[in-house]
């Protein structure tokens, strides 16, 4: 169930971050537009995608060590 929530947040961070970097002259443009649909995979290998969580506030957190 974690895992789960992580990778929703994941898939979250990297719509958002996809709809910032078009830089859009007004941000009221970006409302109500879809993100494109995507899948990541967990560390089992379970399939995640985007469109699984319409609806639902989604966070992506992408980590790094280095």
């Amino acid at each position: 169930m974690m895992l789960k929530k992580a990778v929703g947040s994941a898939i979250a961070l990297f719509a958002l971050s996809a709809l910032l970097l078009a830089q859009p002259k007004n941000l009221e443009a970006l409302k109500g537009k879809t993100v494109p649909d995507f899948q990541l995979r967990d560390l089992d290998g379970k399939v995640y995608r985007f469109s699984q969580f319409r609806g639902k506030v989604v966070l992506l957190n992408f980590w790094s060590p280095y």
